[in-house]
């Protein structure tokens, strides 16, 4: 306990309240003197998940660039698709970027017409992002324009849910502080659950996907509540492609 509590910046209090939070959920079982994790879906790491779907990734980073006004406050969260978008932003100009990706903060670091902000915190090496108290607390003292969001996992039903508790809580505070959310979602993650919940469907107001995905499940999506924007792509994934993809890819 006190081990996190040093870790984590926070009091040995919000330690226990997080693991009595975390074991109603079934994450994880309370043992003298510690907690024990149960064993559930791990997520890829990042080099992992960069490998796979790349034409789709570009293509919906491609699309997203649309929503991006001059003068706006924008939130870009970690993931490899909105790493796409962060490559197209380079040369724009008058933008502040609040992102809590470490990806995001290098790419973005030189470009000249970016007010540039990261939001701190525990950097969490499977996603290379920012998580914890102090990112959270970070989020809420901004208010954007919008936000530009990845998703390990959504569903027409459960929505928005994620692998790693603290990224989850990320994306919630995220979505809170921002005016307009577009969610940068592959095909490959439609109609999963994944074990945290993030937000429902009805906070999104977009969302940007690609042309892999099935045509009846699309149309679902689209009289669920957000705009459903379609990225084209080159229909299937490249041999490449193919050969990088884990066994366990895609699951939840």
């Amino acid at each position: 306990m006190k081990e996190l509590s040093q870790c984590f910046h926070v009091t040995p209090m919000t330690i226990r309240r997080d693991l009595d939070v975390l074991e109603s959920k079934g994450l994880l079982t309370r043992v003298h003197g510690g907690v024990t994790s149960l064993n559930l879906p791990k997520a890829l790491r990042e080099e992992e998940r960069e490998a796979v779907h790349q034409s789709q990734k570009a293509a919906i980073g491609e699309a997203s660039l649309s929503f991006v006004e001059d003068g706006q406050t924008i939130f870009i969260d970690a993931g490899t698709t909105t790493v796409e978008l962060a490559k197209r932003l380079i040369h724009r100009r008058d933008l502040t970027v609040v992102t809590n990706s470490v990806k995001v903060l290098s790419i973005l670091a030189d470009a000249p017409g970016i007010s540039l902000i990261g939001i701190g915190g525990v950097v969490y090496g499977g996603a290379w992002s920012f998580v914890g108290s102090l990112a959270e607390a970070a989020i809420r003292r901004f208010h954007s324009n919008q936000a530009f969001l990845g998703i390990t996992s959504l569903s027409l039903t459960r929505g928005l849910t994620e692998i790693n508790y603290f990224e989850a809580e990320i994306k919630s505070q995220i979505i809170k502080q921002s005016q307009r959310v577009v969610l940068l979602a592959d095909s490959s993650k439609f109609e999963k659950v994944s074990p945290i919940s993030v937000a429902p469907l009805f906070d999104i107001n977009v969302i940007i996907s690609d042309d892999l995905l099935d045509e009846q499940l699309a149309e679902a999506y689209q009289g669920s509540g957000p705009e459903l924007i379609i990225a084209q792509t080159m229909k299937k994934l490249t041999n490449s492609e193919q050969a990088n993809l884990p066994e366990n890819y895609g699951t939840s």
